[in-house]
């Protein structure tokens, strides 16, 4: 561990081990929160990459089914705002739905005949000018518009988005209260050698830089320790999650800042424990005069 010079008895203690372990346990959920919502950040642009300008258009099973899928094949492929229509083999349709529903269960269903559509334009008028045109050829048919459903999934990811940052606000404000009780509670333990300083010519300035540095100090140690016991955990959450069918579960690359923000999690509590410390002191002292 660092050492740094100081006139105050403040190394060691339980208050000085309580903070760090604190910091660490702050740390470990503050790292999960920003993971969470990176995840979630790519899953959603993976998804909107992969359905922008589409259409899936469903053509029930009847006695008339094959004509009526048939029928809207050719008005999509002629529709000037179709780029490109394809029917949806049926084997390609099972092995979608086997990850869900197995294999045996998804042989004797009658799923309907799925056409794979791409806009030219995805704007509502063109969407509902293709809808007009399909059903007027094949009136049972169903325009599935996947936008609609993308933007409930991208609710649920602001969300989530929004969770995981009142969980980081929570921790923020955890950690500055935990700074400022500690910190009081050593200016009470230590009040006589802070008055003895002050005898001697020490400013509040000096005194409170004692305390920040040591706050800095502990909650950077916490942090690390924090980040050393993520890691393992977000090791194993990768391990299971890879196990998981890619159909159900996509895998997604975290992008650097997400990285980026979890190796600066340390600092930045350092830095918040620093400034709160310095802050409480000050005004602490400033009372007292």
């Amino acid at each position: 561990m660092i050492k740094l010079r100081s006139d105050l008895p403040l190394r060691g203690g339980v208050s000085g081990r309580f903070v760090a372990m604190l910091v660490m346990v702050l740390v470990f959920i503050a790292a999960f929160a920003v993971t969470v919502s990176a995840y979630v950040g790519v899953l959603i642009a993976d998804w909107e990459r992969g359905v922008s300008g589409t259409l899936t258009v469903q053509i029930p099973v009847n006695d008339a089914g094959v004509a009526d899928t048939a029928k809207a094949l050719d008005i999509l492929v002629r529709h000037p705002a179709v780029a490109r229509a394809t029917l949806v083999p049926r084997a390609q349709v099972d092995a979608l739905l086997k990850p869900w529903i197995g294999e045996g269960a998804v042989k004797d269903l009658p799923l309907p005949a799925l056409i794979d559509v791409e806009m030219r334009e995805s704007d509502p008028a063109a969407v509902a000018a293709v809808d007009a045109s399909v059903k007027a050829a094949a009136p049972r048919a169903v325009i599935d518009d996947h936008r609609v459903w993308l933007a409930r999934v991208a609710s649920l990811a602001r969300g989530l988005g929004g969770v995981a940052a009142a969980i980081i606000v929570l921790v923020t404000a955890a950690l500055a209260v935990t700074i400022v009780f500690a910190t009081r509670a050593s200016l009470t333990e230590f009040a006589q050698v802070i008055e003895v300083l002050h005898v001697v010519g020490a400013k509040d300035g000096y005194v409170a830089g004692q305390f920040a540095r040591r706050a800095l100090l502990q909650a950077v140690t916490g942090g690390l320790a924090g980040l050393a016991l993520y890691a393992p955990a977000l090791g194993l959450v990768a391990a299971l999650a890879a196990r998981v069918d890619p159909e159900i579960l996509p895998a997604a690359h975290l992008p650097p800042a997400h990285w980026l923000a979890l190796a600066l999690l340390p600092a930045a509590a350092g830095g918040l424990a620093m400034i709160s410390a310095n802050i409480t002191v000050r005004r602490s002292l400033a009372a007292k005069v």
